[in-house]
């Protein structure tokens, strides 16, 4: 499989990576095994966290005897420099290691979250501690948010960077990832096959945000089987100026699809490149600067929802998504604490009138 450098880490990591999460729900022998093929099949990035249930004990079990020919990245997700460092020492007993390749700062979504991380007594004071003595190679950190990841890289204390980039998911490549390629930060993409929200809970929602729900106007876009989808989906990550698009897999099948697609992958296909033009410049970033809106919208899922119908054509996506919202745009009162806060100087009471004039005959 084809291996790219993440950034001034030097590191050759495999272009598809695996993700951790989704192991903690199989037994095991299962999840050895699917970590295991992943291995044998060329994956050498390997991406997992404490917080991912049991899966740093299931990969550090199934990659013990060839922990050097991998590249194993975890995360912390304590704040504090005691927690934190706690969290390394016990990842490394979880992972049957002596040294991680990168320990990440764990879903930093606010300035709050980061400044905290990055304080004297900080999470991140625990990540340069351990790398001072040899428990870490190097330090990275992940978040949802991309306005926020820039803060974060431009300290430059970080030498990789974990953020959501999918064919519905672009705001990283406005200003994060080309920052990151100035820095030399290296990029992996996660989500590269879910179109979750910074803030929403995908399993609310039916459909769910999952790029693969049975919807016709997401088969129209990516195929019509699942595998289809799988590989249409991970060519436009794999399109974007990262070092690896990190797949969530939970089966052997799923990563031979995955597979497949890395030893494949050669660049998109003119008709591929012509499907994936949006211009998403007029539509919201899921900021969620906006929040909170005195009559409780969640104003970025509205406009997210919104931009799907807008910008990708998947009306009928849109509408069933926008169904889950608790409260609809019509309920827009146009007070206007919104607009100031908008970064990208967006005309939100405009948008959200026409929100709730397309979605009109959903609720």
């Amino acid at each position: 499989m084809q291996r790219r450098r993440l950034g001034r880490t030097n590191l050759q990591v495999s272009i598809i990576g695996f993700g951790g999460t989704w192991i903690s729900e199989i037994n095991t022998e299962e999840a050895k095994k699917v970590v295991r093929i992943a291995f044998e099949l060329g994956i050498n990035y390997f991406d997992t966290a404490k917080l991912d249930g049991d899966s740093e004990e299931k990969m550090g079990a199934a990659l013990e005897d060839v922990r050097e020919e991998c590249i194993i990245a975890t995360k912390t997700g304590s704040r504090t420099e005691s927690e934190a460092y706690s969290d390394i020492k016990s990842s490394l007993q979880r992972l049957k290691t002596d040294r991680l390749d990168i320990i990440q700062l764990h879903g930093i979504d606010d300035e709050k979250t980061l400044k905290k991380a990055l304080s004297p007594n900080g999470s991140l004071e625990a990540c340069k501690q351990a790398r001072s003595e040899g428990l870490v190679d190097y330090i990275g950190i992940t978040g949802h948010k991309p306005l926020v990841l820039v803060e974060a890289i431009k300290t430059n204390e970080f030498d990789t960077v974990l953020v959501p980039i999918n064919v519905v998911t672009r705001q990283a490549l406005e200003e994060l990832v080309p920052l990151a390629k100035s820095l030399d930060v290296g990029v992996a993409a996660m989500k590269p096959l879910s179109a979750k929200t910074s803030n929403l809970i995908t399993c609310l929602y039916k459909p769910s945000l999952s790029l693969f729900s049975d919807e016709p106007d997401l088969k129209s876009l990516l195929g019509q089987d699942r595998v289809s989808m799988v590989q249409r989906a991970l060519r436009f990550a794999l399109a974007q100026d990262i070092a690896a698009a990190v797949v969530g897999m939970r089966s052997v099948d799923e990563v031979e699809v995955a597979v497949d697609v890395g030893n494949k992958y050669r660049g998109l296909t003119s008709y591929e490149e012509e499907l994936f033009k949006v211009k998403l410049e007029e539509h919201c970033r899921d900021c969620g600067l906006c929040l909170p809106c005195p009559q409780n919208l969640n104003i970025p899922a509205i406009l997210r929802f919104h931009m799907l119908y807008e910008a990708y054509n998947l009306k009928n996506w849109a509408k069933n998504l926008y169904k889950g919202l608790e409260v609809g745009a019509d309920k827009c009162t146009k007070c206007g604490e919104c607009k100031p806060k908008c970064p990208y100087n967006l005309p939100i009471i405009e948008m959200l009138e026409k929100a709730s004039t397309n979605f009109s005959d959903t609720l």
